[in-house]
């Protein structure tokens, strides 16, 4: 019983303190992406975010995509996206091997991966009422 409420105190601390670092964040959450258990290496880009005692606008460059390695993915596997911070909204958008780009809808957290072979780059845009901020992420479908 005391290993129980030790664990329970342990576990409704760590909740106090995040809740209240929250407002003390100077930058936007990264999503986590996923492809059943494989995690996607997710880059952050250019955000504007506001803290409790400032308001931060960074310009990032995003890598290149031609030098990320993508994931490998498998034509039509779910791709999960989560954020730490539900946000407002979620805009999303890939771009193919010829450069064209398509706008994705997020559904449930959840994205499916094209039906045809290649690399696509993924760019997401995130907006919370504290600010907002841009990922990228790559994939290959094989």
């Amino acid at each position: 019983m005391n290993k129980v409420l030790t664990v329970l105190n342990i576990i409704g601390l760590i909740a106090i303190v995040l809740f209240i670092l929250q407002p003390f964040r100077t930058e936007p959450p990264t999503p986590h992406v996923t492809a059943g258990e494989v995690v996607i290496p997710v880059t952050e880009g250019s955000y504007c975010w506001d803290g409790l005692f400032s308001v931060e606008c960074v310009e990032k460059e995003y890598m290149s995509a031609d030098t990320a390695a993508p994931i490998i993915v498998s034509p039509g596997e779910v791709m999960k996206v989560k954020f730490d911070m539900e946000p407002d909204t979620v805009l999303l958008e890939t771009r193919m091997d010829d450069g064209s780009v398509e706008k994705v809808k997020l559904k449930d957290h959840a994205i499916y991966a094209p039906a045809h072979k290649g690399i696509y780059v993924y760019h997401l845009m995130v907006y919370w009422g504290k600010g907002d901020g841009s990922y990228m992420f790559k994939v290959e479908v094989k």
